[in-house]
């Protein structure tokens, strides 16, 4: 393999571990309440990818906040409210859920993020299902 090749496939290597792959990636929630008839499905936006992170050594003689590490979060995003079907009438049929405009690598803000190790698994549908077809913002 001749030097040039070779240093340009070190350098791309190089550059891909740098830089960071936290993007608005597409996701598809369900909400699903128990006193509804239906169970919505919501194709949205939310922040998921690669940050890069380090293992620190010598952690027992630093603090907890300095042993964070970065995720992939939202930058900018907003709230839009949607109407869950088949809710009675003592039922507030109304569900609010972010959306992803931008994402960063930053500290798990939970305010408005889910910080967890592990996700639950339940994005699922136990009902009927119906698509979101629009609606208005909150």
């Amino acid at each position: 393999m001749n030097a040039v090749v070779l240093f340009s496939v070190l350098f791309a290597l190089a550059c891909g571990q740098v830089s960071s792959f936290c993007i608005p990636t597409e996701y598809m929630m369900y909400v699903d309440r128990r006193e509804c008839a239906y169970c919505l499905t919501i194709n949205t936006t939310i922040c998921a990818g690669y940050c890069m992170t380090r293992d620190i050594n010598g952690k027992l003689f630093l603090p907890k906040y300095a042993l964070s590490q970065d995720v992939c979060t939202y930058r900018d995003f907003t709230y839009r409210t949607v109407q869950i079907p088949g809710c009675p009438h003592h039922v507030a049929p109304y569900f609010s859920y972010p959306v992803a405009l931008s994402c960063k690598c930053g500290k798990c803000n939970t305010d408005y993020s889910d910080c967890t190790h592990e996700a639950v698994k339940t994005n699922y549908c136990t009902k009927p299902q119906t698509f979101y077809l629009g609606g208005f913002s909150g």
